[in-house]
């Protein structure tokens, strides 16, 4: 009797149960790890706004002989399941029977519970699917590439030029990252049209780079989630009384507009806990709280402004406050309000009651998370008439270039000269447009940014670095600027700038665009195609003619030729501006250029970007986009157009 007693105790109990099978069995040749010749490190992301996730996925790209392995998808199927429950059948079943014959309509419901007595029921099912090789493989004797997850592998993640955090992609070669767990400090996020998110890891010594632009409407999403994740991480540390860390957590989600953590860093310094007690301090905070319409702020102004405790005292705003907090609080603390309210009215005359009474009812909250918009030329909100399309330097993998080298220079800040707005952001995402889109080896690529592209810093990347590289008559080679540029007194000469450059003494502290040409071109070069976003033309040499988001050229210059086989497509003519694009922030010839580098310069739909295509390209968007402004700008092609640059 006791194993029947058992084994009916355990009727219509849950069970959890789980268990592994292969599906989709195929087989597929790839290069086994430990006989790859060559790897190389691949890294691609997309990017959630809703969530501010970025999830990323990382891989390594083997050549070497192929072998055949058999693939399938492993799936672990987590199952929880109600066990069948005989006596429960023996109760329900003839009920059932009966209930068929009397009341067929009615019957649905009791026999399927019936069913599920007698076999059981499935009450939740789980999955997890994962792409699996296995077996030695069979050597093929052929040649190739494959892929295969990189799991484990480190990854660098960070925020424009905010210090990186390294994070570990699981088994399968994939993370997510939360990005508003990256940010430390509220200028990150403050003040931006856009933001360039980059992730980078490291295998054998090379490195490989991708990034991520995300729009405004990205950026604004990004900032109340950073708000509102700083404001809850200060609640949990003020629990624990690390008030220090509160405070600090508080500052962030208040110097980004949430209005709970404006109130909660103004009671720290109301009470001095976590840093010095400030009630001016205190006082301020509160007040952008209450502006953004939290009532317990609110509440807590009126209070401060009636008594003076902030160091102001003013009972007609203090009336305003406390009425909009008697509006909309709770229960329990709308009585103090409603007293707080009534109170400071007794003391008012009826002037000063009918001017806070006026002031309450025309009040609007305020949010200081809205979109901030681009300056037009005027100095006025530009509305954008669509989104700024992100840059996404992954979208096309180029055909391999084995032979091609390519210098990167970004100059924004200058030690002597105005900054060029954004330049070393778009030599940054030019580097990835150059491995993935030209198809350049990683470590044949060359950036130099801001303090690093000195004049020196410069020259010997050309002699030491570069020169060494070419092949004669084999090494197709591209050099990438943006920055500033100055044409010499005659107008002969185009001059770039580097980092260290001055006016005053332009030959001897600038680079020589002629002569850099012709040296690379007598090194052995194959080819050679500058990508300049500079200019060379501007009313006067004094800074009081440079324009915020223009990058000034100072002096005439004419317009040359240059030597073959050597193409130049320049920001402009000699004679006008090269602009920035704050929406985009990037210049606005390097956003147009890389944007056509994505495929969308393709315009006969053959798979191939050719100079010319990307020149024709960049002119029609850079001139409208230009003309909306005001102003005229049209980037030039001298030399070649056939050459290929993108082939997929």
């Amino acid at each position: 009797m006791l194993p029947l007693v058992l084994s009916l105790s355990s009727c219509g109990g849950v069970s959890k149960s789980q268990y592994v099978e292969r599906r989709n069995v195929q087989m597929v040749e790839l290069v086994p790890v430990a006989k790859a010749r060559s790897t190389r490190a691949l890294l691609g992301g997309r990017y959630e706004a809703p969530r501010g996730i970025l999830t990323l996925a990382v891989a390594k790209e083997l050549d070497g002989e192929l072998h055949q392995f058999e693939s399938y998808d492993e799936a672990t199927v987590q199952v929880k399941s109600k066990a069948p429950d005989p006596v429960k059948f023996l109760l329900t079943g003839p009920f059932a029977a009966l209930s068929a014959v009397l009341a067929p309509q009615d019957t649905g419901q009791i026999l399927q519970d019936s069913k599920e007595a007698l076999v059981g029921s499935e009450l939740g099912r789980r999955e997890n699917v994962v792409a699996r090789t296995g077996g030695e493989g069979k050597p093929l004797g052929r040649q190739g590439t494959s892929r295969i997850p990189w799991g484990g592998a480190r990854i660098q993640v960070g925020l424009e030029d905010a210090p990186p955090r390294e994070v570990t992609a699981d088994a399968d070669g994939n993370l997510n990252v939360a990005l508003y767990e990256l940010v430390s400090d509220p200028g990150t996020l403050q003040n931006r049209d856009s933001i360039l998110v980059r992730a980078a890891v490291s295998l054998n010594g090379a490195r490989t780079e991708t990034s991520i632009t995300l729009a405004q409407a990205d950026v604004a999403k990004l900032r109340q989630l950073t708000a509102a994740y700083a404001a809850e991480q200060g609640r949990g540390a003020a629990r624990t009384s690390d008030f220090t860390a509160a405070a600090r957590h508080f500052r962030l989600g208040a110097e980004l507009g949430d209005a709970d953590a404006q109130m909660l860093l103004a009671n720290l310094y109301r009470d001095g806990r976590g840093l010095p007690q400030n009630h001016a301090e205190s006082l301020r905070w509160m007040t952008r709280a209450a502006r953004q319409g939290e009532p317990a702020a609110q509440l807590a102004l009126a209070e401060l402004l009636s008594s003076g405790g902030g160091g102001q005292r003013d009972e007609v705003h203090a009336y305003v406050w406390a009425s909009l907090a008697a509006a909309r609080l709770g229960d329990k603390q709308r009585g103090r309000a409603v007293s707080k309210r009534d109170s400071i009215a007794r003391h008012l005359g009826a002037r000063d009651l009918a001017e806070a009474q006026s002031l309450a009812a025309s009040f609007t909250p305020a949010s200081e998370n809205a979109v901030t918009l681009a300056a037009g030329p005027s100095g006025g909100a530009e509305l954008q008439a669509e989104p700024v399309p992100p840059l996404d330097p992954s979208r096309i993998k180029g055909t391999r270039k084995p032979n091609a080298v390519a210098l990167i220079i970004g100059v924004e800040e200058y030690q002597r000269l105005p900054a060029a707005q954004f330049a070393a952001r778009d030599a940054r995402v030019f580097r990835d447009f150059a491995v993935n889109g030209l198809g350049i080896a990683p470590d044949r690529v060359k950036l130099l940014v801001g303090a690093d592209a000195r004049l020196l810093d410069i020259q010997k990347a050309l002699d030491t670095w570069l020169a060494p590289e070419i092949r004669d008559g084999a090494t197709d080679v591209y050099v990438f600027f943006s920055g500033h540029g100055l044409a010499s007194e005659n107008g002969r000469n185009l001059y770039l700038f580097p980092y260290d450059g001055d006016r005053a003494l332009l030959e001897k502290s600038a680079i020589d665009r002629a002569a850099t040409i012709d040296a690379i071109l007598k090194a052995g070069a194959k080819s050679l195609t500058l990508f300049l976003d500079t200019c060379y033309s501007g009313g006067t040499r004094g800074n009081d003619t440079l324009i915020a988001d223009i990058r000034p050229v100072i002096i005439r210059a004419r317009d040359g030729e240059v030597p073959s086989p050597a193409a130049v497509l320049a920001a402009s003519r000699n004679d006008q501006w090269s602009s920035s694009f704050a929406p985009a922030r990037h210049g606005l010839f390097s956003y147009y250029l890389m944007h056509g580098l994505m495929g969308e310069a393709d315009a006969d739909g053959d798979h191939r970007i050719t100079l010319g295509e990307l020149h024709t390209y960049a002119e029609r968007h850079v001139r409208r986009e230009a003309s909306r402004r005001g102003r005229e700008q049209t980037p030039v092609l001298v030399g070649g157009g056939d050459k290929v640059l993108v082939a997929w």
